[in-house]
């Protein structure tokens, strides 16, 4: 423990600080201590970094953040029973094993080597970690010193809740100037994604494969067709592997932002595209549903335009047939009277014939 009379003003130029561990849990992973100096948290105030220092069967493993890495951080003071410290971190830990000493080497001297996850890839995964420590054991001088060190943390009460008066920053899961693994970045359409060590390119490789992974099952994103979720975190792993590629090798960085850049401008322009076809034929179709309306109520005035029609020309076929049937009346009745007076006119003719040659054969008398 540091001593409260120390200044902290200057925390860059304050000792390294270990405090013993009772219990670390990260994500499904638990490690309780058997021992004392089992588990450590220490704090390396010149380095900026917080180690998670592990002592099993005589070999030390060590996680280790840089501060800049820790997003959020809460301490609760539980009592007489534990602390508990959770911190959010915005990448993944370092990982790293104690190395067997060297023959000649100078006594005490202990030098370390990059190792894979040795929490079963849950530290690789999970971004909470949670300490429990014995009653006191992390003092308000080293919640000092962490904030001075620019690191956000929050002093809870005894159970769970702000204490008054002991702020010191943002809520665990509440906003800040970076989304890290916490809820809020789960909810967001563009995810950002944790960033992986920078020691092996493969094993950033695998932890980014599993991010990847990970944030396509717990959105439900679709692995074919049309999906705006998908989109969005194969956005950010492709921004992530732009960056990692320009930590190495900058020119290649330019470029590959380059042609990211252009591939957007391109997906951009088809996006255009297809949203003005979307909107053309939304258009269309509008004005197709209501010319139809239009063309139906035309179509019914003339339906009964040519009802009306119709019954009207039964009725004209009608006065027709009537009218035919009294002109063959009229012109049977003619028939009959031509035939008459023709009957008349030969009956006459024959009469007048008859008289003269009666006429003839009598002479007249002087």
């Amino acid at each position: 423990m540091v001593d409260p009379s120390a200044n902290v003003s200057d925390p860059s130029e304050s000792p390294a600080e270990h405090i013993p561990v009772k219990k670390l849990a990260i994500g499904s992973w638990n490690l309780t201590a058997k021992y004392d100096e089992h588990v450590l948290l220490s704090f390396y105030w010149p380095e900026r970094k917080l180690v998670w220092e592990v002592l099993h069967l005589g070999v030390v493993r060590k996680m280790e953040v840089d501060f800049e890495d820790v997003d959020q951080c809460a301490l609760a003071p539980g009592g007489d029973s534990q602390d508990r410290l959770t911190l959010e971190l915005h990448r993944p830990p370092r990982f790293f094993k104690e190395n067997p000493p060297a023959a000649g080497a100078a006594a005490g001297e202990v030098s370390y080597v990059y190792t894979t996850d040795f929490t079963n890839g849950q530290a690789s995964a999970e971004s909470r970690h949670t300490l429990f420590f014995e009653p006191g054991a992390v003092s308000r001088e080293t919640a000092k010193k962490m904030m001075a060190h620019g690191i956000r943390i929050t002093l809870e009460g005894e159970r769970g809740g702000r204490q008054g008066g002991l702020s010191m920053g943002g809520s665990l899961l509440g906003g800040g100037a970076r989304s890290g693994g916490g809820a809020a970045a789960a909810m967001s359409l563009l995810p950002t994604m944790r960033q992986p060590p920078t020691s092996s390119p493969r094993l950033d490789a695998i932890v980014l494969k599993d991010q990847l992974n990970r944030e396509m099952r717990e959105r439900q994103a679709k692995y074919t067709g049309i999906c705006p979720v998908r989109e969005g975190i194969y956005a950010a792993v492709f921004d992530e592997l732009i960056a990692a590629v320009a930590r190495d090798q900058p020119k290649r960085g330019v470029l590959l932002r380059r042609v990211a850049a252009e591939a957007r401008l391109g997906i951009d322009a088809y996006r255009t595209v297809f949203e003005s076809s979307i909107d053309f034929g939304t258009t269309k179709l509008k004005q197709a549903v209501e010319t139809k309306g239009d063309l139906e109520a035309l179509i019914a005035a003339l339906d009964s335009e040519i009802a009306t029609l119709r019954a009207n020309v039964s009725e004209l076929q009608d006065l027709c047939e009537s009218l035919e049937q009294r002109e063959e009346q009229k012109a049977k009745v003619y028939e009959v009277k031509d035939k008459e007076e023709v009957d008349l006119a030969t009956e006459k003719q024959q009469l007048e014939d008859l008289l003269a040659v009666l006429r003839l054969s009598k002479p007249e008398k002087k």
